[in-house]
């Protein structure tokens, strides 16, 4: 195998690595009698303040097509432990079938439990998501002058807490990308 080769099988093998240490962890995947329903928000982490979509992708399980043109057949509707679901304005995704959305804007952070009900071809849906909606203020940088003062103590991260941003596996593939740096440039010298 020539230099070039193991170069370019090491600059692939870092490609797909960062893929895999990247996926949508965010979404879950429930079969519903004969289809599949994934939801999860259309951007990641869901937070409060600002107009967040929610997402449901649903497709056939026998013929794996999506399941399209059910949007006046679901209702999906958001609730928190102390109150009462709240329904939202279901649409299907303009350019992808079988993909339905529901802005929100979440006022408070928390647990939040996402309902999808209705019927798929004479199939009746009844499934629920649980989703956690973080503040937006934590995730603002740099941090307000109050929230700043409140944290003065805990300048250090708690590395118990999960990590909500999903930068986890963003380091996971950072490293992978440049230890196949390392290991080309190494390869690169030694043909030198």
């Amino acid at each position: 195998m020539s230099i070039k080769q193991s170069l370019f099988a090491l600059v692939a093998l870092s490609v797909v690595l960062t893929g895999i240490a990247t996926p949508v962890l965010a979404h879950e995947t429930q079969a519903v009698d004969g289809y599949d329903v994934t939801f999860g928000g259309a951007d990641e982490p869901l937070i409060t303040d600002e107009r967040m979509w929610l997402e449901f992708e649903i497709v056939d399980t026998d013929t794996g097509a999506p399941a399209a043109g059910h949007a006046e057949n679901l209702t999906v509707a958001v609730q928190t432990s102390e109150a009462e679901k709240t329904p939202l304005e279901l649409s299907e995704k303009h350019g992808e079938p079988g993909v339905y959305e529901a802005p929100v804007v979440f006022a408070d952070p928390g647990d939040y439990v996402v309902h999808l009900e209705g019927q798929l071809d004479g199939v009746d849906v009844h499934t629920h998501f649980e989703k956690t909606v973080t503040d937006r203020a934590e995730l603002e940088y740099p941090a307000s002058e109050s929230e700043a003062a409140g944290n003065s103590t805990d300048s250090q991260p708690n590395d118990e807490q999960p990590d909500e941003a999903g930068f986890g596996s963003g380091r996971i593939a950072l490293a992978g990308l440049g230890l196949g740096t390392v290991i080309g440039a190494v390869l690169l010298r030694r043909r030198r």
